[in-house]
């Protein structure tokens, strides 16, 4: 980019030289040109540094909103640890014909397991609440809650 401006400059003062033959005009025209490029040159320079004040300001609050990301992700971590790492996937289950008590690892579309201790299968119900099936509000009609009889 300056190349350019050298070349164009020097361009400029020999086309002067060889058009302008009063020296007096001459002088008076390159003490102007040369004070109309110091000029531009002054103002290329401020929106340059301009432009650099702001590019920095920028990069800071860049940094600044990383970091606060940062604290962020890492509170966001904490709480995920929080309330998911200590979540097991295996479930306490009670036999309800031998009272044997054991865990399984199940998911909620697992509708009945087999007792390891007795064979027996046990429905699961992820409806309804386990006190539900005990009690006068109890139907008589399942058949793992020993109530009915």
């Amino acid at each position: 980019m300056l190349d350019n401006l050298k070349k164009e400059m020097k361009s400029f003062l020999k086309d002067m030289d060889d058009n302008i033959k009063d020296e007096k005009d001459l002088i008076y025209i390159k003490t102007r040109s040369s004070e109309l490029l110091n000029v531009v040159m002054d103002e290329i320079d401020n929106l340059i540094n301009y432009k650099e004040d702001r590019l920095n300001a920028i990069i800071k609050k860049q940094e600044q909103e990383s970091k606060i990301i940062k604290e962020l992700q890492e509170k966001i971590d904490n709480v995920y640890e929080d309330i998911y790492e200590d979540i097991e996937d295996d479930f306490q289950i009670s036999c309800p014909y031998c009272g044997n008590e054991f865990d399984a690892d199940i998911d909620e579309e697992l509708e009945e397991i087999v007792c390891p201790e007795c064979g027996n299968i046990i429905e699961l119900d992820w409806n309804g609440n386990p006190d539900d099936d005990e009690g006068p509000n109890c139907g008589g009609n399942c058949s793992h809650c020993n109530g009915c009889e």
